[in-house]
């Protein structure tokens, strides 16, 4: 099985029409984290949820 890498924009295209949820596409570290991330940009993969209508 091969990684991927894509940009942000690729990754939100995945959710189509579908109501994203909170915080949206966000690096991995950023998505609802516990504690302050100080640098989320520092994550390679990109987290995101959606609602289907």
């Amino acid at each position: 099985m091969a990684l991927v890498a894509r940009p942000r924009d690729a990754v939100e295209r995945f959710f189509g029409d579908w109501e994203l949820l909170e915080p949206g596409v966000v690096p991995v570290s950023a998505w609802r984290p516990d504690e302050t991330v100080e640098s989320p940009e520092a994550a390679y993969y990109w987290a995101g949820a959606a609602r289907k209508p």
